[in-house]
C-alpha cells in the first residue's frame, strides 16, 4: 500500500466532501454499512464504514478511508471498555480517535473526550464534520431491544 505525506493526508481530510447517498440506515448488531463520499472532483472518492458490535450495542466504529487505495484517514472507536496500546506503550482506555500520520498510519490513538456511547447518531455526525463532509446523508435507524 502506498504512503501519504502528512500534508497530503491533512489536505484530503480538509477537502470539502459530499455524501453520494441521500440516506443511510445505521447497522444492526454485528453488521456494517458503507457508503461513498466525493471530494472536490470525481477522482477524490472516499468510503465511510460504520460497524456495530454484535455483543455490545454501545461499541461501534466509524472509519473514513480513500476508496482507491484503502488508506485509512480517520477512525472513531466508541466503547467504554475499549483499550488501545500506542507505539510508545501509552494505553488509551475508552473511546478514541485515530488520524493518519505518515509514520504510523492510524496506529496512534487519541482519547475521545466528551463522547458517550449511547449518542450513536451524534458521534457519527461528529466524524462527518471532522472529515469535512458538507453534504451529509439523512440518518435513520431502528431501535433495538437490549
Amino acid at each position: 500500500m502506498e504512503n501519504l505525506s502528512q500534508i497530503e493526508a491533512r489536505e484530503l481530510i480538509a477537502m470539502l466532501k459530499k455524501a453520494l447517498v441521500n440516506e443511510i440506515q445505521f447497522p444492526s448488531k454485528g453488521k456494517e454499512i458503507e457508503f461513498k463520499v466525493q471530494g472536490d472532483s470525481k477522482k477524490h472518492i472516499f468510503a465511510i464504514n460504520i460497524f456495530k458490535s454484535r455483543v455490545n450495542h454501545l461499541k461501534y466504529s466509524i472509519n473514513a478511508r480513500i476508496n482507491k487505495n484503502g488508506i485509512m484517514l480517520m477512525q472513531l472507536h466508541i466503547g467504554d471498555t475499549l483499550q488501545h496500546m500506542n507505539p510508545d506503550r501509552r494505553k488509551i482506555n475508552g473511546s478514541h480517535w485515530h488520524f493518519y500520520d505518515e509514520v504510523h498510519g492510524t496506529g496512534i490513538a487519541i482519547e475521545a473526550e466528551d463522547i458517550a456511547s449511547v449518542n450513536f447518531e451524534a458521534n457519527t455526525i461528529l466524524l462527518f464534520e471532522r472529515f469535512n463532509m458538507v453534504k451529509k446523508p439523512k440518518i435513520t435507524y431502528q431501535l433495538e431491544m437490549i
